[in-house]
This record gives structure tokens, sequence and C-alpha cells, in this order.
């Protein structure tokens, strides 16, 4: 029998979470205890000022960093000390970094979105057809042989989108993707997230962006959850919004 939606676990789950990189002891923490919970198919943006922590708490949910406090991730507990789980969740979620030549370095397109299916141990038919796909889904045919370095910056980034949906995660995790695209590719990036069926955490400045695409926002500031809620509401509040450096 499947799991009704009523009592499926959520597809992320942190509590409690903290972090400190190793800068020196008097460093306040990047996470001080940060909650949160997102439900399988929920969109949602993390707003907040530089530093606040939203980038730290991305690289927690596919085990990237390792802090203390509960990280959960579609019903299992991110455990470091095992490969395989760790393997899954990895593949669970998938992680579009703010600077897409980050996750870019092949020679060609193809290579690049090829490299995530060829690392799961899928044939070369399954592949094929999954890069084939993601690149039909970010607009993109056609550009499997092009050289990422000949790409604009608005095709880079539905290049490094499409790394990420070969691999069919159920969760999409994205750090500033509208950052640095000019209107027209800014425009087509919004129509991208909007067409996505993946449970979404977008990471953002762009708070026309969240409007755009986005239905909850939670805000964070000084390692913490400061706000969470509709992001109509959210967004309108002048006063949290100044106040959170937004």
């Amino acid at each position: 029998m499947s799991t009704s939606l009523a009592t499926a676990p959520p597809a992320i789950q942190v509590a409690g979470l903290r972090y400190t990189y190793l800068n020196g002891a008097a460093d306040r923490p990047a996470l001080d205890g940060v909650d949160l919970s997102v439900s399988a198919g929920e969109k949602v943006a993390l707003l907040g000022p530089n530093g606040a922590g939203k980038s730290t708490l991305m690289l927690h949910l596919n085990g990237l960093l390792q802090g203390e406090g509960k990280v959960e991730v579609m019903g299992q507990a991110v455990d470091h000390g095992n490969k395989k789980l760790m393997k899954r969740i990895r593949a669970h979620v998938g992680l579009v970094f703010q600077d897409s030549d980050d996750q870019l370095f092949s020679n060609t397109v193809g290579e690049d979105v090829s490299f995530g299916p060829v690392h799961m141990g899928l044939d070369a038919q399954e592949v094929g057809k999954r890069t084939k796909a993601a690149l039909e889904d970010v607009g993109l045919s056609g550009f499997e042989d092009r050289a990422p370095y000949h790409l604009s910056g608005g095709e880079k980034r539905r290049a490094a989108i499409a790394t990420v949906l070969s691999m069919q995660p159920e969760i999409i995790v994205a750090d500033e993707p509208s950052a640095g695209l000019d209107p027209r590719a800014r425009r087509g990036l919004i129509a991208l997230l909007q067409r996505l069926p993946q449970t979404l955490l977008v990471a953002t400045h762009d708070i026309e962006l969240a409007k755009a695409v986005l239905p909850r926002t939670v805000i964070m500031s000084g390692g913490k959850v400061v706000a969470d809620g509709p992001t109509t509401e959210i967004t309108s509040d002048a006063a949290l919004l100044e106040h959170c450096g937004l």
C-alpha cells in the first residue's frame, strides 16, 4: 500500500542544526539552531542577507557539510558514516551552485549533463535518454556538443540545472539562480522553475523571482530562521524586510 500524503515524511526536515566554520573559536556559528520542514512538492524561497547561513544550510542537505543537529531527506537521516545511504540521499537532492562554472567542467554540455547518470551506474541507453530529456526540459536541445565556455550566462545556468535534472532528483536546491542574468535570461529561468515538478528550495535575493515561483518564503538572519510564511505576506512586510537587510 502506498504511503498517503497525510503520513508521508517531509521532503526536508532540519531540527536544531548548528555549524561553525573553523576560522577561530570566537567566530559565531554560521547556523545557530535552524529548524525547517519542507513538504514534498513545496516551492520555498530562502531569503536573507549575505552571511545569513543560506548556502551553509543548503550544503547540509546532501551531506557536503556536517553539523550538529538533525537533517533528514525524504525521511532518511543524513548519516556520513553510511556511504550507501549518502549515495541515495545525494540522488534525492540536486544542488545547483550559484556559479555555473562550478558545475560545468567537461569539454561539452552533453558530457556535463550525462556525468551524474554515468556515475550512478546507469547503462548507456538510459544515460542518453536522461541527457536528452534534461536538455529538452531546459530548452537546450541540440547543445550536446557545445563547449560550456561558449554559452551565454543564461544558457550556462540552464545547462547547470540540466546536470541536476538528468539525475531525476525529488528535490532541487538552488543557490542564487538568477544572479548575474540579464532580463531575458532571468525571464527564461523563471519560466523554467515554474515548470519543474520537484520540491524546490531556492536561496535568492531576487524577491520578484520568489513572488513568481515560490509560494512560501523563509527568511534567515544570523544563522537562524527569523520568519516563515506565505511569500505574498512576507514580501509585503517592508519593516521585516528592512530589519533583515533585504
